[in-house]
C-alpha cells in the first residue's frame, strides 16, 4: 500500500469494473470540469476525479464530497454484471449513517465512523463498519451475500492495535496507546478484490483532465428501491 492513512481525515472512493472514464463519468451524473480540478475554482464538494486503475475505474471525491458513496452510486455502476467497491469515512460517510426510519430493518446496516460496501447487479452484497468488524458474526453485515468479501478477508486485521509508550524526560512514565488499523484493512480489501495498489496521489492525481462534476446527481431511491438494494433483513 503507497497511502500514508494517518493524515487522511476524510475519505471517499469507489472502484468499478467499468473500463471507460467517460461511461463512469455519465452514470454518476458527472461532466468534465471546465478548470483544473486543483484549482480554488473546483474546490467543491461535487468534484470528484476518476481515473483508470487496475482492470476498472476509480472514483474519488477530494473536497469532502460524498457522491460516489451513495447507494444510488454504487447500484448504478454495478449493473449489468459489474462490481462497485466503495470505502468511505469521515464527512463522506454521510449517506450511509444511520437513519433509523430507513436502516433499522437491517442489524448494524449504519455505520458511524467508516464504511464498506461491495455491490454486484445493482445489489449490496455485503456492506459492514469495518471499526465494529466481527468476521466471526454474519449479523454484522447486511446485503444479499454477505460472505462475497469473504475469499478477500485473509491476513486482515480490523481490530485496534494497543502498544506500550513511554514519555521521555524528567518524571517519565509510560502508558499505553491505540492505533487504529481498520482504514487500512478496508483499503487493502479495495486493493485486492481490484488486483491492484492505490496510487499515492488517489485523492488528487497528477492529471489535469482527470477531474469531474457531478453535474445531474442521481435522483434517491424510492423506500422498495432502498429494500431491494440493500438485501433481506436481519433475523436477529
Amino acid at each position: 500500500m503507497t497511502l500514508d492513512l494517518s493524515v487522511v481525515a476524510d475519505f471517499c472512493t469507489t472502484f468499478t469494473t467499468h473500463d471507460d472514464v467517460e461511461t463512469v463519468a455519465s452514470l454518476i451524473g458527472g461532466v468534465p470540469l471546465a478548470v483544473d480540478y486543483r484549482s480554488p475554482e473546483a474546490l467543491s464538494p461535487s468534484t470528484a476525479t476518476i481515473i483508470r486503475w487496475g482492470d476498472g475505474i476509480l472514483i474519488a471525491q477530494p473536497y469532502y464530497g460524498y457522491e460516489c458513496a451513495r447507494q444510488e452510486v454504487m447500484s448504478a455502476l454495478s449493473r449489468h454484471g459489474h462490481l462497485a467497491v466503495c470505502v468511505v469515512w469521515g464527512i463522506s460517510l454521510l449517506p450511509w449513517a444511520k437513519t433509523y426510519s430507513r436502516m433499522d430493518p437491517w442489524h448494524a446496516a449504519g455505520a458511524s465512523l467508516t464504511y464498506f460496501a461491495y455491490a454486484a447487479n445493482g445489489r449490496l452484497d455485503v456492506g459492514f463498519d469495518p471499526y465494529d468488524f466481527n468476521r466471526a458474526d454474519p449479523s454484522a453485515r447486511c446485503g444479499w451475500n454477505t460472505g462475497a468479501v469473504d475469499p478477500y478477508l485473509h491476513d486482515l486485521d480490523f481490530s485496534p492495535l494497543t502498544v506500550a509508550t513511554q514519555q521521555s524526560g524528567r518524571g517519565s512514565r509510560s502508558g499505553r496507546r491505540t492505533i487504529p488499523r481498520h482504514k487500512y484493512a478496508c483499503v487493502t480489501l479495495m486493493e485486492r478484490i481490484s488486483g491492484a495498489t492505490f496510487p499515492a496521489d488517489v485523492e488528487r492525481p497528477d492529471s489535469p483532465d482527470a477531474g469531474f462534476t457531478i453535474a445531474s446527481p442521481l435522483p434517491a431511491m424510492s423506500d422498495a428501491e432502498f429494500a431491494h438494494f440493500m438485501g433481506r433483513p436481519s433475523q436477529s
